[in-house]
């Protein structure tokens, strides 16, 4: 039974990989961060049946970020508030779930998606998806 837990993990993964994929294609920022959501909200299932806690609660945070930011997007707010705040919880959740020197490179990944994601426009925010 674990096993099939794992596979049923992995699979979500390449999904989640195929949905991030695809919001890459897409050209209006708004709908690039409902299919990341969408993406992310499959990464958490997916690091909750490997095991994956680190993972899991940096999507977690992702989530709630990628909804911040739509809702801000579509009440055209700007600002460097809102992407620094939610950089600096990234960041605090990385240092207590931290896994080693991989879980920098994953971290600072997603503070440059997370300020991308506030300052830039769509095509530059394509930019950090992969």
């Amino acid at each position: 039974m674990q096993n099939y837990i794992r596979l049923l993990g992995h699979a979500l993964g390449f999904i989640s990989v195929a949905l991030f994929f695809f919001s890459y294609q897409r050209t209006q920022k708004s709908k690039i961060m409902l299919i990341q959501t969408a993406a992310a909200a499959l990464s958490c299932v997916q690091y909750l049946l490997i095991g994956a806690s680190s993972g899991f609660a940096l999507n977690v945070v992702c989530i709630i970020r990628n909804f911040a930011f739509y809702y801000r997007e579509k009440s055209n707010k700007t600002g460097l508030v809102t992407p620094v705040i939610f950089a600096v919880i990234i960041a605090g959740v990385s240092c207590f779930s931290w896994e080693g020197i991989h879980s920098l490179l994953i971290t600072l990944g997603l503070v440059v998606n997370t300020v991308c994601m506030g300052i830039c426009d769509a095509r530059s925010f394509r930019k950090t998806i992969l």
